[in-house]
């Protein structure tokens, strides 16, 4: 063990969450203020994420096990996907309004790509849509921050705990696909409050939990939970989450499109009122659309709209506003073509291969799939579809009401300023009157205010005002002529609602999407079961508990697979810790052995009275604990060998009721270092980089550590670590018994 480096923290908010990335030299910290930091292992800043509002804290931190996603969780409830790469949110959600209390991302032990490919239609001939960001047309076809949520072979379920007992699984952490309430499940009468601690196994089939038992009261539950019918499901649930993510994918490009179109339609009044609103008329009989009523239909001018159009607006004036008007018509026609109308193909796509595998009952329907609800869906965005062809054609309309108006209004400028008039403009035919009549009648309303309501009436969330036709859409002609069709049982035949506008189409079709797949955690979660249970009383106050350690880790080897839980008996720095195994082999399935270590009684280390500071899982084989000496003035890193500590495990015979914590194990310190003048308070671990973070008890410095280096790289640190032996050797001789070799504790310092 080397320390490679030593920096001072900057700030005034202090460091509270710390959590190595297990594939990269990276490190997520965050701090008291709620906001969260990537840092490098030279402690170099890669990106910071502002924190979320005021009073929200940082309440747990997670990777995905890939490292290309970071999982955040907050006091309000709230959790974001952070890309790594970029430190772009890719994703926020919140499960239920709740403080998010654990966080846990586990994968699968197989890969399931290519198996979901067999019931999952090819989607590379699909146009792809863009998403669009507000005011921009075009921004690639994917954001920088959704790149890490795609393309995953496995499956990775991230789990969420909550203060209010409830646990959510998240495949690929996005799709919900499991809800366990814990006190249901325990049978107990008393609410199960929050969680401290969710450590899956590698094949999804079972969860160690740790959550608080009484409200007020200093005492934790721990339990297994059996979640069988995911492990027989992971093909169907990681199909099901492509699908979601493809579909939420989709969602939001058209929320973000929508958005972009009602910001074009803006530009378009704002051009039009820029100039239109100046004309004033005082009388109070009259306004500007009937003004030019008049005008149109008299082909006389008033004094003071004459002197509105000829010296305020003016032709030049008025051509600069046409062309700006054109522009945001444009821009809103791309927007339907090139954004809305590609999202809602694909999502008809991908809500028509949910339906088929709804279908599929014998295979779906255990999770909550349900045929009805997806055809919904399917029928949802093919009336969005008819809804956006509609408002295509409006648009189409619009322009040409927009081009005469602005033909006659410009001709008639030219005639009142006795300009000459182009011959290609001098004639108007009575199909242009009535375009003209029709969008003074439509788009302007009494008070001299510019609507363009023709088009604004599709982006509210209200029913239309003005219907349009349906002689130029067949398919409305059709339903209108036989009704009966689009009332087919088990139909996806849409039926055509005149009456609704673009957004309440969509707001119909989110209604749906959300529905289909609504059902599916509670479904999951009550086939879960929950056959180990035991309650532990720690030597804390109640408000302590937010400051007990906890750590685990779950193994995955062939011979060996289990979940540890390690937890110290009261809120640091503490007396010793808990040591729970639950196994989740077949043939030791349900065992759950237990033990509680005393630093009273510690091998190679000298006599007195040690604290625990923070402890953490290095890897599958060792356990990495800060020690704080009685005087509270040196620290001490120490490595014990898992082998050794789960060899002294007793089983826990008790299912439902209290642990008896009466019996206490010997330690055995496999390595051990000594920090002279340094209280350490605080540690991470990456087994993957071989690297340490060690910070000190106000957290403004932090030393990283080389864990595993070569002997001959080890030199610079030689010094000190005799420096440490000695002063070792000395209290040892000092305390006159056990007193052992310099050898000895050379031994046990060394890596």
């Amino acid at each position: 063990m080397r320390q490679s480096d030593e920096k001072y923290i900057l700030g005034t908010a202090s460091t509270e969450i710390l959590l190595w990335s297990s594939r990269r030299d990276l490190i997520a910290v965050s701090n008291s203020s709620g906001e969260v930091f990537l840092r490098r292992l030279s402690w170099s800043k890669v990106w910071k994420l502002p924190k979320t509002g005021d009073g929200v804290k940082v309440t747990a931190i997670v990777w995905r096990p890939d490292s290309v996603v970071l999982a955040v969780g907050y006091s309000s409830g709230d959790v974001t996907l952070v890309d790594v790469e970029s430190g772009v949110i890719a994703h926020t959600f919140n499960p239920c309004g709740e403080p998010v209390t654990a966080l846990s991302w586990e994968n699968s032990i197989a890969s399931l790509n290519e198996e979901a490919e067999n019931f999952l239609l090819p989607d590379e001939l699909l146009p792809q849509p863009s998403k669009v960001n507000s005011s921009k047309l075009d921004a690639g076809p994917m954001l920088e921050g959704e790149k890490g949520l795609k393309n995953e072979e496995l499956l990775s379920l991230l789990w969420i705990g909550l203060k209010n007992g409830l646990v959510y699984g998240y495949a690929f952490g996005l799709f919900p696909c499991c809800l366990l309430k814990l006190s249901e499940l325990s049978g107990m009468n008393e609410t199960i409050g929050a969680v401290r601690s969710i450590c899956p196994n590698g094949d999804h089939s079972q969860l160690c939990i740790l959550a608080d038992l009484r409200a007020g009261r200093s005492e934790v539950l721990l339990m297994t939970v059996d979640t069988p019918l995911i492990t027989y499901c992971l093909k169907e649930l990681y199909g099901l989450g492509v699908l979601y993510r493809q579909i939420t994918g989709l969602m939001d490009c058209l929320i973000s499109a929508q958005k972009a179109l009602q910001e074009a339609w803006e530009d378009a009044l704002v051009d039009l009122e820029s100039k239109m609103v100046r004309y004033d008329n005082n009388d109070g009989q009259s306004s500007l659309s009937v003004d030019l009523m008049e005008l149109l239909m008299f082909g006389h001018a008033g004094i003071k709209l004459e002197k509105f159009l000829v010296t305020d607006l003016t032709d030049k004036g008025l051509k600069r506003i046409g062309q700006a008007v054109e522009l945001s018509y444009s821009n809103m026609q791309k927007l339907l073509i090139k954004h809305i109308v590609c999202a809602n193909y694909q999502l008809s796509y991908y809500l028509t291969q949910l339906c088929g595998l709804a279908k599929q009952e014998d295979r779906f329907s255990c999770l909550g799939l349900q045929v009805n609800l997806c055809l919904s869906a399917c029928r949802a965005a093919g009336s969005f579809t008819a809804k956006t062809a509609e408002l295509q054609q409006v648009i189409d309309g619009s322009i040409k009401y927009l081009k005469t108006f602005f033909r006659w209004l410009y001709v008639t400028i030219l005639r009142l300023s006795d300009e000459p008039i182009p011959p290609e403009l001098a004639t108007s035919t009575q199909q242009d009157v009535r375009f003209i009549a029709n969008f003074l009648a439509k788009d302007f309303e009494t008070d001299g205010q510019v609507r363009l309501d023709r088009i604004g009436q599709y982006l509210r969330n209200e029913p239309l005002t003005s219907i349009a036709s349906s002689k130029t859409r067949p398919w409305d002609m059709l339903a209108e002529a036989c009704p009966t069709i689009t009332n087919f049982p088990d139909s996806d035949l849409f039926q055509p609602r005149a009456e609704r506008s673009l957004a309440q189409e969509f707001t119909h079709l989110e209604q749906q999407v959300k529905a289909s797949f609504e059902a599916i955690p509670s479904a999951v979660g009550q086939t879960a079961s929950l056959p180990f249970m035991t309650n532990l009383t720690l030597d804390c106050p109640s408000d302590g508990l937010d400051n007990i350690k906890i750590t685990s880790r779950s193994i995955n080897q062939p011979k060996d697979r289990c979940n540890l839980i390690g937890l110290t008996n009261s809120a640091t720095p503490s007396s010793g810790f808990y040591l729970f195994e639950f196994a989740s082999e077949k043939e030791r399935k349900n065992l759950t052995r237990a033990a509680f270590f005393s630093f009273r009684r510690c091998n190679h280390l000298p006599p007195g009275e040690y604290k625990l500071s923070d402890m953490q899982f290095y890897n599958d084989e060792i356990m990495s604990i800060l020690l704080l000496t009685e005087q509270n003035t040196n620290s001490i890193f120490l490595q014990l060998s898992l082998a050794l500590l789960r060899e002294q495990l007793a089983p826990v015979m008790s299912r439902r009721g209290p642990f008896n914590s009466s019996f206490q194990s010997d330690l055995f310190a496999s390595s051990f270092r000594v920090f002279n003048d340094f209280q350490a308070t605080a540690l991470g671990l990456s087994s993957s980089r071989k690297v340490a973070a060690i910070f000190s008890a106000a957290k403004r410095k932090v030393r990283i550590f080389d864990m595993e280096v070569e002997e001959e790289e080890d030199v610079e640190d030689e010094d000190q670590d005799i420096e440490d032996v000695s002063d070792l050797s000395q209290e040892i001789s000092k305390d006159g018994g056990n007193e052992k070799d310099v050898s000895d504790v050379d031994m046990a310092v060394s890596p």
